[in-house]
């Protein structure tokens, strides 16, 4: 067995519920049953939100486990210990046993989807390398969200607007019902402020449960290594989640955190590329208002897959009133689409070619939306393998 039978896994798409994962993950041992965890779920800043608690809980001296998705370059990114992502080989070790288990088990009442397998890799893995600390980011949701298997002493709850609404809901209440679902009785619930009928759900979610609930106001400022003013609210959401963990965290904890692909600054020539994955209306519009403060004049390509809401995407970038692109991803593996754009680039090498024009005599590049589109340009740019084919989706 190998990570291509994982990824075959995709052809299964995104399986809800939990009684499979669950009853895997005991017939696996329950591997890191009791070690505690940070539970993040949202739509936007969910990634950012993960990668600074991690941080910050590390600065502390603390073995932190951290699983995130979707990987940027290889699926080793998703599944890191002390700030290492996993090697494929340890992985593909932990996948093996997952997979064996599947086949030798009975009692399993259906087949364990990618993000499922995956999801008890890590946890594998976490347990393993002795981790005391988990931070595990949400796949989608939250409510069968196989993340859920962490034993969660603290959620964290980012921004939420709407995003795979053919399995969330189509209305921001729907969603925040299924992202809350994750709250446990006795356990805090920290979010940033949200929509008022997002808020709503929140507090009648938690309060039936008996969960308390915190709305964190925004930091002073965004912590050192992470651009705009979103993450004055993921870095509230981190700290209270962090001191959650382990009180001693103060805000300065948070400095220095890296985190790829959000409004990821890269030097080429004597210009510069901006790599930024926020691919919903909400995640670019937090990234234009970035743009206009840190890079006023970059221009933008943009692009997402087929299930994401171009239209508001596209509205917004008409509003925005720079100079901007539509990518279409079909050429970059992934099911894309067209747009009603002043510019349509079809495939890497019309992008490439139109990136390297920008970039000529100094000016700045945006490449933003789909994880595909960012990793694809970041790859060239960094001199990277590119992702094998198997590897590229927009699954979580």
């Amino acid at each position: 067995m190998s990570l291509e039978a994982l990824f075959e896994r995709r052809s299964l798409g995104i399986r809800l519920g939990l009684e499979a994962v669950t009853r895997a993950w005991e017939q696996l041992g329950a591997p890191c049953r009791g070690v505690p965890a940070v539970h993040v779920v949202g739509t936007n800043g969910k990634g950012s939100t993960s990668a600074m608690v991690d941080h910050t809980l590390r600065r502390w001296g603390r073995r932190v486990g951290l699983y995130t998705s979707p990987h940027l370059h290889r699926v080793g990114e998703r599944v890191r210990v002390d700030g290492v992502a996993e090697s494929d080989d340890a992985l593909q070790a932990a996948v093996d046993r997952v997979l064996a288990l599947e086949q030798s088990a009975t009692s399993l009442p259906r087949p364990l989807s990618f993000f499922e397998v995956l999801t008890l890799a890590a946890w594998l893995r976490f347990a393993e390398r002795g981790v005391d600390v988990i931070v595990a980011e949400a796949g989608m949701g939250g409510r069968w969200d196989a993340t859920r298997i962490c034993d969660a002493r603290v959620v964290a709850i980012a921004s939420i607007a709407l995003d795979h609404q053919a399995f969330l809901g189509d209305t921001l209440a729907a969603i925040a019902g299924e992202k809350v679902a994750v709250a446990r009785r006795g356990v805090p619930v920290f979010s940033v402020a949200q929509a008022p009928e997002v808020l709503a759900v929140l507090r009648a979610e938690t309060t039936a449960i008996g969960a308390p609930l915190t709305i964190v106001p925004p930091l002073p400022r965004a912590p050192v290594g992470l651009l705009g003013e979103h993450q004055r609210d993921n870095g509230a959401l981190a700290l209270a989640a962090a001191a959650a963990i382990e009180p001693r965290v103060v805000a300065g904890d948070l400095d220095g955190v890296a985190w790829p692909g959000r409004f990821e600054r890269i030097a080429v020539g004597a210009g510069h590329v901006i790599l930024d994955v926020g691919h919903n209306p909400a995640g670019i519009a937090a990234l234009l208002g970035t743009l206009q403060v840190e890079a006023p004049t970059a221009v933008v390509a943009v692009g997402c897959v087929a299930d994401k809401d171009a239209d508001s995407i596209v509205a917004a970038m008409r509003a925005w009133g720079g100079t901007w692109a539509w990518v279409d991803l079909t050429g970059f593996g992934a099911v894309g689409t067209a747009a009603d754009a002043p510019t349509q680039l079809d495939g890497p090498a019309p992008l490439f070619a139109w990136i390297d024009a920008a970039l000529d005599g100094g000016g700045t590049v945006c490449v933003c939306g789909s994880h595909v589109l960012v990793a694809a340009v970041r790859a060239r740019i960094l001199g990277l393998a590119p992702a094998e084919p198997g590897e590229r989706t927009a699954l979580p």
